[in-house]
């Protein structure tokens, strides 16, 4: 019962170390190299089937990073703009807008006032005597005008304008008994 060993060659050996041989070993040998090749390029595409995403976006990060740059370079957008320059305290108004309310009626009687500031904050006037008067003067690009008055028992009539750089923007004529009359410019 004795079993029997396989007996190696010569040739097998070489083969198995991979060193060339002649004849039919070298032919193996060369079936093995491009059998070795061609798994190495599939190990490749296989890798780079896995890369290729991130690649692609690592591109076109920076090619838009690059045009980016490109166009504030162009336009001068990365001129640096300091907060401590020495004319920035020294801001004169611009085209100031005059605004004023008015509000006419019988004379010898009184009203209650409420207008906006240049701040559209509300204010209150109470026993106005008639005509009254009050003028806001502002540099904001836009504001908006009203007023609005109340008469009292002696007052038969009112009138209310709001004019703007010497336009008259809105004009109302109230003539009820203790009479209620607004003006309102949405923006001035």
């Amino acid at each position: 019962m004795s079993a029997e060993l396989p007996t190696v060659g010569r040739a097998d050996l070489n083969f198995r170390r991979g060193s060339v041989g002649q004849g039919e070993d070298r032919a193996k040998c060369g079936d093995i190299e491009a059998s070795d090749r061609k798994v190495m390029r599939l190990n490749v595409f296989r890798v780079f089937r896995r890369v290729w995403m991130p690649l692609l976006l690592a591109v076109v990060i920076a090619v838009g990073g690059y045009a980016v740059v490109r166009i504030r370079d162009t336009f001068g957008a990365n001129a640096a703009v300091s907060a401590a320059e020495g004319n920035a305290d020294n801001t004169k108004p611009f085209n100031p807008k005059h605004i004023t309310y008015e509000i006419t009626g019988s004379a010898g009687g009184s009203v209650n006032v409420d207008y906006l500031d240049e701040n559209g904050q509300p204010h209150r006037v109470d026993a106005a005597p008639l005509p009254w008067s009050y003028t806001v003067v502002t540099t904001l690009p836009s504001m908006s005008a009203n007023v609005v008055a109340q008469g009292d028992t002696d007052v038969s009539a009112l009138r209310c304008r709001v004019i703007v750089d010497d336009q008259v923007r809105d004009d109302r004529r109230s003539d009820e008994y203790q009479p209620f009359i607004y003006c309102l410019v949405k923006s001035v």
